[in-house]
């Protein structure tokens, strides 16, 4: 009788799900209090713009070396290091006294956070099988999503109650519980696991290696080895699109209550409600392009029409979300813009253990450093376009073009090439003996 496998792989999955839920948490806190902070320290939306953008400035600058780093230490120990910094960073907002102090503290906030999702992406090339994948990457993005939703609506009632330094305190401290669990309970591979725990079988095992290259390939890749990737530079030039649509939502408090005449509490409501959309979409999209990938057996058709359709939806939906005179209207064609742009994330990073497998700590850390060109000028743009036009019209129009050449840049990404293959990453079989013997 044929062993059933065991599931620690998905209690793995849904330990990597938790962190991916708490970084989403610690980012947005800022966004919902943004109404609160500018009034305490009496800085215009330009310059609430830089605040916010200071995070992606080392959050993109830090992605590659860390990325680096979590496939040379593995997530076990990197993972730890970077979720106490970045909640440690997370509290030391409440501290923050004027502008250029909360510009300071948010960059450090970035670096805590910079290769948290490219080395929870390695863990999963550990851990979870091929055909698992993009729905495992659905389910984490859906889990930071989940965040965005509910933290308006907490954020707004301790804000209310206690202040908004409060939230800060309250969030970092939940960072450095899931560090201290991580350490103790993870494992960087279930073999080591085993040892360990004794509560994975074979049968798992055998299943999340299945499929795997049995080909001999470099034990490390360099960065200007990386860059030669055409297929890399595709996806990662496609990525800034996205990136640029979220940073969106760290405007939308601000805008449901200026532009929309919202109160606080209201505005945590809707936003909520929103976001609610954001989760259905990841998961969506990871399990569509998994089916389609088994059903067809082409992993261009499965990958580029989710990714591609999804982009698409989102920039048609956002001119008439900032074009309509009904609020209500305009929170439902927001949520629409959300659920879309949310469909297409958790094929990215899908792609990036298509193709990077054990250097997918790596690859989605270039894919993600290129993208936070998106997330830097985002805020910015955004910030300056609205003080200058004194109307929220225009970034939205911008951003639907943006989106736009992020669907074409997708024509270049070929998910059934590994980067193995295409930079001939093989050691010469001379080699391996030696290197076996």
């Amino acid at each position: 009788m044929t062993e059933r496998p065991t599931n620690v792989r998905k209690w793995v999955l849904f330990a990597v799900s938790l962190v991916y839920f708490l970084t989403y948490l610690d980012r947005n806190v800022l966004g919902v209090a943004a109404p609160m902070v500018m009034k305490d320290f009496h800085i215009n939306k330009l310059e609430f713009g830089v605040v916010i953008s200071a995070f992606s400035w080392t959050y993109g600058t830090f992605q590659i070396p860390i990325g680096i780093l979590g496939d040379k230490f593995g997530p076990r120990k990197i993972l730890t290091a970077l979720v106490s910094v970045w909640s440690l960073f997370t509290a030391a907002t409440a501290l923050a006294w004027n502008f250029v102090s909360l510009v300071v503290i948010r960059a450090l906030f970035g670096i805590g956070e910079a290769g948290a999702f490219p080395t929870a992406t390695r863990a999963f090339s550990f851990w979870i099988p091929s055909s698992e994948r993009g729905f495992a990457q659905g389910v984490t993005h859906a889990a930071s999503r989940l965040a965005a939703m509910v933290a308006p609506i907490i954020v707004a009632f301790i804000m209310v109650r206690l202040g908004w330094r409060s939230a800060f305190f309250m969030f970092g401290a939940l960072g450095l519980t899931w560090s201290a669990f991580w350490y103790f309970w993870y494992r960087d591979k279930p073999t080591e696991f085993r040892e360990k725990w004794g509560s994975i079988n074979q049968a798992e095992i055998d299943l999340i290696h299945a499929r795997k290259s049995t080909k001999k390939t470099v034990t490390k890749l360099r960065l200007r080895t990386l860059i030669k990737s055409r297929n890399m530079w595709f996806l990662s030039l496609s990525y800034p699109a996205y990136a640029y649509a979220s940073w969106m939502y760290a405007w939308l408090p601000a805008y449901l209550v200026e532009a929309r005449g919202f109160s606080i509490l209201r505005m945590g409501v809707f936003v909520t409600v929103m976001h609610m959309a954001g989760p259905i979409g990841n998961t969506l999209g990871g399990w569509l392009s998994d089916l389609i990938w088994r059903k067809t057996g082409n992993g261009k058709l499965a990958r580029r029409v989710v990714a591609m359709t999804a982009l698409l939806m989102a920039a048609a939906f956002i001119v008439p979300a900032a074009v309509t005179s009904s609020a209500y209207m305009a929170v439902f064609f927001l949520a629409c813009v959300i659920f879309s742009l949310e469909t297409s994330v958790a094929v990215y990073w899908a792609v990036c253990l298509d193709v990077g497998h054990e250097y997918a700590g790596t690859v989605s850390s270039m894919m993600n450093s290129v993208g936070q060109v998106g997330s830097v000028l985002s805020p910015l743009a955004f910030g300056a376009i609205l003080q200058f036009t004194d109307s929220w019209v225009y970034p939205f129009i911008v951003t639907g073009v943006i989106l736009i050449a992020g669907v074409l840049l997708w024509f270049g990404v070929n998910p059934e090439l590994s980067l193995v293959d295409e930079l001939g990453l093989y050691q010469a079989e001379s080699e391996a003996k030696t290197t076996t013997a």
